[in-house]
């Protein structure tokens, strides 16, 4: 269907269907100008969809072509739309609905400079005209509810400027008593509620229908956001909706039928709003609270749940519990302070009985807990109030009594709680579990984990009492416990495990009854070494429940074993015995680290078994997988650097013999590979070799040298640099780890030349997988530190190997000028090239100290690093510029290695300034090229590092004259690039401001022109009234006048907070938002 020359009636009869063709066409149709007669004429139609889509016209002609009308159509639409009202009133009620919604659209243009005191007027109007056309009283109720109902949800959805939205929204709140009146009068047509005098007709006539009262409470939902404010008017609308519950509780438990489950929802909807508002709660608690407590602490609440639990209806209790967990949550506070109040003790002991129901309400069969998961955060926050109520009683006895009083009962719902939460971390019996799908499952396990929050909540109140009652009973457990029935025991040691982070090191009376040598040898030993046949699923899938909670235990309380030595040497092995078992393997491990991280100087006695247990998990190859290998490499190297260095060098001796042996058998496997195997078809060969880099890698990060250590003797302290120098020494010196060293760069070196590599068939470029390379650098980032590492390489070593590594991913041209990069991934490989020279101008540009023995001079250094540099900036910069047609395109395209270049030379100009000189001019034009570029686009990746870089540029090129000559040279230097490029990066990042970029980057433009202004005041100045100057720049919506506002305020202050309020709003006037939304 085409719109030219479409003929009305045919459309009309299409749309009386509806056909595709004509909802298809009905959009661009509601655009013409004869779309308005023509709304109206289809609301005259006979038919219902023809009437729909009059009224959908009308609506879309109103918010859209409004400003096509004249001030007299405009004004006479207002009775028109009325009258549509009233005809509709009787229609349909998704008729009525649409044209209420023309109504409410055409009013958010009106009101309320031209239609003033809008819905009490407008319902004024429309019961007249049902009046005058002799219709029956309950069309101007369901008119008039209807729109009640739908104008909040228009006013909400509708974006409007500020000031027109502050008076409708004033208008709005103007009427809420009139609208409220009217709302409870409907409500209150429910057959047993307090009867209102003086409620209007149609309120009480459409009040009858269950419908009609539904529709009303979720308008008085969407009317509480305007504030419904006073005590007397709010507590009377929510003393309203008690008794109204009430009554439908009435009504549900004697079966009746005068209301339905929507009616309910729609009230216990309102009312969670109510209860739940923080505004009233901190104004009007004690009225509030006391109110809520007293109606609700009557049997009829009690009642619905047992009813709701009795009849497994998980929707009503569903309904009813958010509005008590609301009131739960809102009014923590209050319920703590009057549980000792001999007014309310007794609804305070009802409510949190009530409470209890909630989180004890069957789920479906331990998997489906929505109902139970309600009331989880009441109990959280009743914890975190009863905190509050203790520490404020601390200075007063008269309150510190009633304190007391207060926890002890506290005390008692929290040991019900905790019988509660128990049994709902228990799984489900073995038949249940294996039935159930992924996704109940999956939710069950979420659903522990927030019951483990809940544990750790009621640990803080019950502390030792708690203990006792899980200790003991998982003692007597694990002495009963069968294979056939082991949930009771696993949910017990999975509380255990939940509140392992609370409990303290110095708990001396329960956890050692528990981790008791006779305990860990006797009950939990035999437990992880036990087994059973494949044939038996509920036997095997029990036993692998209850040793996986039994290392998880040991691995909770890795701070208690810290302040309990003695228990270590028979704890690990506990853990350790389980690595063989493949289903029990990440458990264990995750159990070692924590026991490992929290116990290194505890352990240091048994570094040398661990070291062996390193090796024997390297010698077993892929019976542990290699991520739990790494794991367990780095948290025995952890140990291991725990002890002083000499001990450190004579326990790495097992392990790195072993690991010199299997690295060699691995070099020689790939070295041997088939010649002419594609990359692909390499990896059998390469996968061992990687994966014993990686457990090089996993150790060379557990040997880092304590920070702080670091930290301190760089600052200067004696010890700390005198501890230093030891150990740099010791590992200097220590022949097994020069060979150790020597064997690894020579073997990492090997592999760029193996011929085992093939070569790309256009670059002839050797292709060296990435993941090895990638590792190789990893290993030197781990071991290139500021303090002493075992396996620190040289400096000229590790240059060569990164530049062997580099070498793969881009070459040099022959013929050309440049570089031209040739590598199929090297944009991929980048970053972490970039991260590796990042660390090391952090290591060996810095000031050289006494235990830096891998380090070269600092001159020599700084002019290997300045080359290194060069090459990598004008390698990325080729590289980029071939990716794209333009350069600015190629970043866009690439924003993380920008991110990563400019990552570094901030870097360099943060730690070492001075590399800049050793810079080839050419190189350092470039740089300043793809800074520019890479500022005028609008991505985050892409601006955000080069504004930081150009920042710390600015700043330090406006230094004054240093001692130091190399330091003056640099600031020199920095100074010319300024001067040479300032003005453009000046304009583009006017032009960023302008509305060339996102307003959620002006922070970081902000910052860059601070720093302009600051730093380099005089030529900024003079380059802002150069570029302010032309026409239309930085944009066509600001003159001459309010840019030269912008740049007198802008160089006049130096606060950066000023100068972020003055970008920002001269932003906001090239982009013309002002008086808008999005100010």
């Amino acid at each position: 269907m085409t719109l030219e020359g479409i003929d009305l009636q045919s459309f009309a009869q299409a749309l009386s269907v509806p056909t595709q063709e004509a909802l298809q066409a009905l959009p661009q149709f509601q655009k013409q100008q004869n779309a308005w007669q023509f709304a109206f004429d289809l609301l005259v139609s006979d038919n219902v969809n023809c009437r729909f889509f009059g009224a959908h016209t009308l609506q879309v002609k109103i918010a859209r072509d409004w400003a096509t009308l004249d001030e007299e159509r405009q004004n006479a639409l207002r009775s028109e739309l009325i009258r549509l009202v009233v005809d509709q009133s009787d229609a349909p009620l998704n008729v009525l609905s649409k044209v209420n919604q023309a109504l409410s659209t055409y009013a958010l243009h009106t009101v309320p400079d031209v239609w003033c005191n809008f819905l009490p007027s407008a319902i004024d109007e429309i019961q007249e005209r049902v009046a005058e056309a002799g219709k029956n009283v309950e069309c101007a109720g369901h008119a008039i509810i209807d729109l009640l109902e739908l104008f909040p949800e228009e006013l909400n959805r509708t974006a409007i400027a500020l000031t027109q939205h502050a008076k409708l929204i004033q208008d709005t709140k103007d009427s809420l008593p009139c609208v409220l009146d009217i709302l409870t009068s409907v409500v209150r047509g429910l057959p047993g509620s307090p009867a209102v005098a003086n409620a209007p007709e149609f309120a009480v006539r459409v009040g009858q229908s269950p419908t009609w009262r539904a529709r009303a409470w979720k308008a008085i939902l969407q009317w509480l956001q305007f504030g419904v404010s006073g005590d007397t008017l709010f507590v009377s609308l929510l003393d309203l909706g008690l008794q109204q519950l009430e009554v439908m509780a009435a009504y549900q438990l004697n079966g009746g039928i005068a209301v339905d489950d929507d009616e309910v929802g729609a009230a216990t909807a309102a009312l969670d709003d109510m209860t739940s508002n923080m505004n009233i709660a901190s104004k009007y608690a004690k009225t509030v609270g006391t109110l809520v407590l007293e109606r609700i602490g009557q049997p009829w609440i009690s009642n619905v749940f047992k009813q709701c639990i009795a009849d497994k209806n998980d929707q009503c209790a569903l309904q009813w519990g958010s509005m008590l967990v609301s009131f739960g949550e809102t009014y923590t506070e209050f319920i703590i302070q009057k549980m000792t109040d001999p007014q309310l003790s007794e609804h305070v002991n009802t409510f949190l009985q009530i409470m209890l129901a909630l989180s004890r309400f069957p789920g479906y069969h331990g998997i489906d807990e929505d109902v139970s998961d309600q009331p989880l955060n009441f109990w959280y926050l009743l914890q975190e109030a009863l905190v509050d109520f203790m520490y404020e009683s601390e200075d007063d006895p008269e309150l510190a009594q009633k304190a007391a009083g207060t926890q002890t009962i506290v005390k008692q719902v929290y040991i019900e709680l905790l019988k509660i939460l128990v049994s709902k971390c228990t799984y489900p019996p073995t038949d249940v579990w294996m039935d159930a799908d992924k996704e109940e499952k999956e939710r069950f396990i979420g659903y522990r984990r927030e019951v483990a929050d809940a544990l750790l909540n009621a640990y803080y109140v019950l502390r030792q009492d708690m203990l006792s009652m899980l200790v003991d009973e998982s003692i007597n457990s694990m002495g009963t416990f069968t294979l056939e029935s082991w949930q009771g025991l696993e949910a017990l040691l999975f509380a255990l495990k939940s509140i392992g982070e609370a409990v303290p090191e110095s708990e001396s009376t329960f956890l050692p009854r528990l981790f008791s040598a006779d305990v860990l040898t006797q009950s939990f030993m035999p437990v992880l070494q036990a087994s059973v046949g494949d044939d038996n699923r509920t036997a095997q899938w029990g036993l692998a429940s209850i040793k996986t909670s039994i290392l998880s235990l040991i691995g909770a309380y890795g701070e208690w074993w810290k302040s309990h030595p003695e228990l270590l040497p028979v704890a690990v092995p506990c853990v350790t015995s389980s690595l063989s078992q493949p289903g029990l393997v990440q458990t264990a491990v995750a159990a070692f680290r924590r026991i490992c991280d929290s116990c290194r100087e505890q352990l240091t006695e048994a570094s040398g078994s661990m070291v062996l247990l390193a090796r024997e998990v390297l010698l077993a190859g892929n019976s542990v997988p290699l991520r739990e290998q790494q794991r367990i490499f780095e948290s025995v190297a952890e140990v291991t650097a725990a002890q002083h260095p000499d001990k450190q060098v004579e326990s790495l001796v097992p392990l790195i013999s072993a690991l010199v042996e299997v690295l060699s058998k691995s070099a020689s496997l790939l070295e041997n590979a088939p010649s002419g195997t594609s990359l692909c078809d390499l990896e059998p060969y390469t996968a061992p070799f990687l994966n014993n880099l990686r457990l090089v890698d996993s150790l060379a990060r557990g040997l880092q040298f304590s920070d702080d250590v670091e930290e301190t003797a760089l600052v200067g302290d004696a010890e700390a640099t005198a501890a230093l120098t030891h150990a740099a020494q010791c590992y200097h010196n220590a022949r097994v780890l020069q060979e150790f060293r020597a064997t690894l760069l020579e073997l990492m070196n090997r592999v760029f030349v193996m011929p085992v590599w093939p070569r790309d068939a256009q670059t002839h470029m050797t292709q060296v997988d990435d993941c090895l390379v990638e590792c190789m650098l990893s290993i030197i980032n781990n071991s290139a530190r500021r303090g002493p590492h075992a396996l620190a390489f040289g400096f000229g070593d590790v240059l060569a190997l990164v530049g062997s590594a580099w070498n793969t991913t881009v070459a040099r041209s022959e013929g050309m000028a440049g570089t031209t990069v040739l590598g199929s991934r090297w944009s991929d490989q980048c970053p972490v090239f970039l991260q590796c020279i990042s660390q090391l101008v952090t290591v060996f540009s810095t000031k050289e100290n006494s235990w830096q023995l891998a380090r070269t001079n600092t001159d020599e250094a700084d002019r290997m690093l300045g080359a290194v540099l060069t090459r990598l900036i004008d390698d990325i910069y080729f590289g980029i510029s071939r990716e794209a047609d333009t350069l600015a395109t190629a970043i866009e395209q690439q924003p993380v290695i920008n991110e990563y270049v400019f990552d570094l030379c901030t870097r360099v100009l943060q730690t070492r300034p001075e590399l800049f000189t050793n810079l080839e001019q050419a190189s350092i034009a470039r740089l300043c090229d793809l800074s520019l570029q890479a500022l005028s686009i609008p991505n985050r990746l892409a601006l955000k590092p080069t504004a930081y870089f150009l920042t710390a540029l600015i700043r330090l090129s406006s230094n004054s004259s240093s001692s130091d000559t190399r330091r003056q040279a640099a600031v020199e230097l920095l100074g010319a690039l300024w001067n040479e490029y300032g003005a453009a990066w000046l304009g583009t990042t006017l032009a960023a401001i302008g509305g060339t970029h996102p307003r959620s980057l002006l922070p970081n433009l902000s910052e860059l022109l601070f720093a302009m202004t600051k730093n380099h005041l005089v030529t900024t100045r003079q380059w802002l009234g150069e570029l302010l100057s032309q026409p239309e720049f930085p944009s066509k919506h600001v003159d001459g006048t309010a840019k030269r506002m912008f740049v007198q305020n802008i160089v006049g202050t130096r606060s950066f907070a000023k100068a972020k309020g003055v970008v920002n709003e001269f932003s906001i006037k090239c982009r013309n938002l002002q008086g808008t939304a999005y100010v």
